[in-house]
């Protein structure tokens, strides 16, 4: 397990030139893949217009990137999302550092983060397969409520997840 400390959120363009050649250095399951994308994926995303409608974080431990997200919000929300609200996307940690806690860490600092980014955003959504028992136990235990289908997947639809802010 990472302890507390151990863990930071940086913002994408916070990164030093070597933390964003690292990015690329971020390994998947396989398993997982078709259910985040990758990471090229990801920061390619970031290229999105308007700009201020979407960041980028990395998780990093030890000043070296293990993880990455995106956050979107207004012009960029997915159908299934709508008001004050920003939604996760690509969540990823590299496959060299799971199970260690990053995920779960990630998750319990991402209130404050997006509080602290968009300070009128009031709630959280995120889309996960629903299959995936081991993202929705974690997700409910950390106050996230299940509000239904989001988007089509390959296996049926994903359940749209919540979490209130305020």
């Amino acid at each position: 397990m990472v302890s507390p400390m151990d863990l930071l959120l940086i913002r994408h363009e916070q990164l030093s030139t070597p933390q964003r050649g690292q990015l690329l250095d971020i390994e998947l399951l396989a398993e997982h893949k078709p259910l985040v994308g990758d990471v090229y994926g990801a920061l390619h995303a970031l290229t999105a217009r308007p700009v201020c409608d979407i960041q980028g974080f990395a998780l990093v431990v030890d000043d070296v990137p293990r993880g990455f997200f995106l956050l979107k919000r207004r012009s960029l929300l997915p159908r299934w999302a709508s008001g004050q609200t920003a939604t996760l996307h690509a969540l990823m940690v590299d496959r060299r550092f799971q199970r260690l806690g990053l995920g779960k860490r990630c998750m319990q600092m991402l209130p404050g983060v997006v509080r602290a980014l968009w300070p009128e955003v009031n709630q959280l959504m995120l889309a996960v397969a629903a299959e995936n028992l081991a993202a929705h136990s974690l997700y409910r235990a950390l106050g996230w409520q299940d509000e239904g289908d989001a988007d089509r997947s390959a296996t049926g639809f994903e359940r749209r997840m919540v979490l209130k802010l305020i």
